[in-house]
């Protein structure tokens, strides 16, 4: 084992005919920040639950110095606790035989504060947003003091300005002495903050780099076995208006959407920019019609009333990719084939009088397979198996293999590696071509800039912003987000 705190020597897991991982060596040494990087489906997060001691391997050795924590890419909360009960589930400071409910409070409090995680004890945690509760997950893992700590895609439901803190708490760690090995598919925090970097493909190390002898191009490179493909090119369109939304509010509290106005034409992304939680998801579940507001909302001039059920937006054209593929999109004890015919079902091609038809669901199964590279290629596969990424491809495939008239876009690449991200992107530029309206909702600024044709910014649940792709301006984009002028 040497100097390393956490040593996995000759690694192999199979899961059914797929070998997830294929003799794999790694080190992982205290006081370093180790990224290990890889297509969707590559095995990363499957030797992190084997380091971790949650899976267990089919060969090969796990060693370890110190206690290992995990802080899971689906997160394992309990959604009706609070953020104290969750942190300190099982490890309750006790008076007596009773819970001491104040120096629980108290020691998650400060917890918190030594980490510089800002997050409410008390708050119920189905009530905070995806950013918030991935604190209260990271929370959980260091109130253990584990030596080495295993991040599966830590940033994959952060803004930016939240990664730049969530950052500042990791290198705080590494530099106290933590061995912290990063999944991630996010190449510029590798460079940015890790120290070394280990590439797989296909279950396999296929490379190993020291981050600063590197680059991000070198890297994904390695990960996709090439160049990566360009983004498809952007046609000219001569647009019409297609959604039309006047004075739109939606959501309660501090999440909601307020006096909403904007259009997105016929063969146009408009980007929505904005830090999570400023109204985004009330503007996402308005559209979709799964939650009462007030203001109008016009599909190529017919309006659709809060009363306008999602079955009957469906039926007009509105497709919507939530920023929740788990929860939200996807039935994970279902099949490929299962899962693309969810929301089609009622409609012809699969639908035919009163039966379902299972040729159309298997032809839209392959297409969906075939223009995603769904992995495994097997439409009776079942979803929750699959790589989160792959679950995404699913998501994406059926929203646009549905021919939408507008398509709301919500983060349709998070947690989907550099190559995946790039098919995604250029299928939605496609779309775009095809004259499907897209509201692209993505805190991924980068993301924002390469596909909107104009960017609408979002801070404190209005629309503080707008910019044409001629003239947008990333610092000025940047400041109306954090609610400047």
């Amino acid at each position: 084992m040497s100097g390393a705190v956490l040593a996995l020597r000759g690694i192999r897991k199979r899961f059914g005919t797929v070998q997830a991982v294929d003799g794999v060596d790694l080190d992982l040494n205290a006081g370093e920040i180790h990224a290990l990087v890889g297509e969707n489906g590559a095995g990363k997060s499957t030797l992190a639950a084997i380091a971790f001691g949650a899976v267990i391997p089919d060969e090969g050795t796990v060693e370890t110095k110190a206690v290992v924590g995990l802080v899971h890419q689906h997160f394992q909360l309990v959604d009706r606790l609070n953020v104290w009960e969750n942190v300190l589930l099982g490890r309750e400071p006790k008076r007596g035989w009773r819970i001491d409910r104040a120096a629980a409070r108290e020691r998650v409090r400060a917890l918190a504060t030594e980490h510089g995680l800002d997050v409410d004890p008390d708050a119920i945690v189905e009530t905070l947003p995806i950013g918030v509760q991935q604190r209260v997950e990271l929370l959980r893992e260091l109130e253990r003091g584990p030596g080495v700590l295993l991040l599966d895609e830590p940033t994959a439901a952060l803004a930016p300005t939240e990664i730049a803190s969530f950052f500042r708490t990791i290198t705080a760690l590494a530099k106290a002495g933590t061995a912290v090995l990063i999944v991630t598919h996010k190449l510029q925090e590798v460079i940015d903050y890790s120290t070394r970097v280990t590439v797989m493909r296909s279950g396999r190390v296929v490379a190993r780099y020291d981050t600063n002898a590197t680059s991000t191009d070198e890297i994904a490179r390695a990960m996709v076995g090439g160049e990566l493909p360009p983004l498809a090119e952007r046609a000219a369109t001569t647009p019409a208006p297609r959604l039309s939304v006047r004075g739109l509010s939606a959501g309660n509290g501090g999440g909601g959407l307020v006096d909403g106005t904007f259009e997105v034409r016929a063969g146009e992304i408009v980007g929505v920019a904005g830090v999570e939680g400023n109204g985004q998801s009330a503007l996402a579940d308005a559209l979709a019609g799964v939650t009462s507001y007030t203001g109008t909302i016009e599909l190529d001039g017919v309006p659709l009333t809060a009363t306008v059920t999602p079955a009957a937006r469906l039926a007009a054209g509105v497709r919507v990719i939530p920023q929740d593929r788990r929860n939200e999109a996807l039935v994970l004890g279902w099949s490929i084939a299962e899962n693309v015919a969810l929301g089609r079902h009622q409609t012809a091609p699969i639908r035919r009088g009163a039966i379902l038809d299972r040729t159309a669901e298997a032809a839209a199964t392959k297409e969906v397979i075939e223009r995603f590279d769904v992995r495994p290629p097997d439409p009776q596969a079942v979803v929750d198996a699959l790589s989160g990424g792959n679950q995404q491809k699913i998501v994406v495939g059926r929203a646009l293999g549905a021919h939408p008239k507008l398509l709301v876009a919500y983060q349709p690449t998070r947690g989907i590696d550099v190559g995946a991200a790039t098919l995604v992107q250029s299928r939605l530029i496609e779309a775009r071509n095809a004259g499907v309206a897209v509201l692209l909702i993505s805190f991924e600024l980068d993301e924002i800039f390469a596909l909107a044709d104009r960017v609408l910014v979002m801070s404190g649940g209005r629309f503080v912003g707008a910019f044409d792709r001629a003239n947008v301006d990333r610092g000025r984009v940047g400041a109306l987000m954090a609610g400047g002028h």
